[in-house]
């Protein structure tokens, strides 16, 4: 992978002021990398300072290998597409006429450039024949949004700079152009650097984080590394201590399981049913009168056997489903799990008493807990 942006010992000084601080940084072509930390740690003068926007007071900064200062800065800005938070479409042109802007000071005809306006317009979900002669005082601000997008992307650049571009928007239309984004650069792998504040849309969106504090970069990794592996103190409280209990507090079965549902052996089918329906569960657990595990019933079973007015739980019992210890390991167990057609593992001790139940429900609950009612899997132990 090459590099497409690179910073060398760059500082950024207004007044005594230091705002950037002898910055070193690699951004490696076809990435999404975001630029986050607290307001004031220089993140969007770094960001400005790519496309010349802002000159850096020492150092050097390289895009596609070229020293930015000996680039006119009006042709590296054209060559370089930039969405902001404020969108700054022009009032007074039509939806095609901004997009195509930069094509056509770059001297592309005209049939070109509005074939890749209408392209453009598409890309991101805007139909050109509803949209394209519109003003964008007639578009939502999600609508706006896209149309920034897409005129960053019109002469077709391999960087694109990004200045908190979905801040000001409502949180279902920040959503779907987060998605939208995520899409477009499967398909696009331009080089992406997003400046953002909120860490969800970062970790949602970036392939590299580069968080920083007081001018300089505190910790530059996948989001992954970031949330398993946090640098110091200052990592762990602004990406938020929630979020590393999530990833890395669950070692064992115990902490992720919940209460089992459960039937004795010699209740009928119709009643297995009705406990099924009752407690909005797909599958019983079959225990003995010391609730040591015997087997699973789920709706299979039930189907097999629900003309037979005699058969019972343990009739139609799977003895065969597989079980966990309380000690087993979450990663080990949630590989079971993504085989299982269940969707769920009994726990058991090492008498075969049944403890509980972990399920994929149970795993997502308690790393990303709901809100509201509990999952349909079961909550509570419950016999008949």
């Amino acid at each position: 992978m090459t590099t497409a942006i690179e910073f060398r010992n760059v500082d950024k000084v207004y007044g005594d002021t230091r705002v950037v601080k002898q910055l070193n940084l690699s951004i490696q072509r076809g990435q999404l990398v975001t630029l986050i930390g607290p307001s004031g740690c220089g993140k969007t003068t770094s960001l400005k300072m790519i496309n010349r926007l802002i000159e850096p007071s020492s150092g050097s900064i390289f895009v596609s290998g070229n020293d930015t200062k000996a680039v006119d800065p009006v042709e590296l800005r054209r060559k370089i597409g930039y969405v902001i938070q404020q969108i700054g479409l022009f009032p007074h042109m039509t939806i095609e006429e901004n997009i195509s802007l930069v094509p056509k000071l770059l001297r592309v005809n005209k049939e070109q450039y509005m074939k890749r306006a209408d392209e453009l317009m598409e890309l991101v979900d805007l139909d050109p024949r509803m949209y394209g002669k519109r003003y964008p005082k007639q578009l939502s601000g999600g609508q706006q949004q896209r149309i920034g997008v897409a005129r960053a992307l019109a002469a077709d650049p391999d960087i694109i700079l990004m200045d908190e571009p979905f801040s000001a928007l409502d949180p279902i239309s920040r959503e779907q152009l987060q998605d939208e984004l995520i899409k477009l650069q499967e398909q696009l792998k331009k080089t992406i650097v997003f400046v953002t504040h909120d860490m969800d849309e970062a970790l949602k969106i970036a392939d590299q984080i580069v968080l920083m504090q007081n001018g300089h970069v505190v910790q530059h990794d996948v989001p992954e590394q970031i949330l398993r592996h946090p640098k110091d103190d200052f990592v762990r409280e602004f990406v938020g201590e929630k979020r590393f209990m999530q990833f890395n507090a669950f070692r064992h079965v115990e902490e992720v399981m919940t209460e089992a549902v459960t039937v004795r052996p010699g209740r009928g089918i119709a009643e297995c049913v009705q406990h099924m329906r009752r407690r909005h569960v797909n599958s019983l657990i079959v225990t003995d009168r010391e609730g040591r595990y015997l087997g699973v019933v789920g709706a299979e079973e039930v189907y097999e056997h629900y003309q037979n007015e005699s058969a019972t739980a343990e009739m139609a019992m799977r003895r065969d489903a597989p079980t966990v210890m309380p000690d087993s390991n979450v990663e080990e167990v949630l590989t079971i799990l993504q085989t299982n057609a269940k969707g769920f593992l009994p726990v058991v001790d090492r008498s075969e008493k049944l403890i509980g139940v972990v399920t994929r429900a149970s795993v997502l609950n308690v790393i990303t807990p709901l809100t509201g009612e509990e999952s349909d899997d079961g909550s509570t132990v419950a016999s008949i």
